[in-house]
């Protein structure tokens, strides 16, 4: 069984102060901060939120 996965914000900073925001595909808050420790070794992550699920977001009722 495969878990689900969730998309996630995550804000980190580079060396030099600017902050960046990517989002990513994740099963938890742990896995999104490993993704960008993957591609970004040495930022520092500020942030992880949870995107909102908008599926309901469009529906007038």
């Amino acid at each position: 069984m495969e878990n689900e996965q969730t998309e996630f914000t995550v804000e980190y900073q580079d060396n030099y102060g600017v902050v960046y925001y990517r989002n990513v595909k994740a099963t938890d808050i742990a896995e999104a901060k490993v993704i960008i420790r993957q591609m970004q070794p040495d930022v520092v992550i500020r942030a992880i939120t949870l995107v909102p699920n908008d599926e309901y977001a469009d529906s007038e009722d």
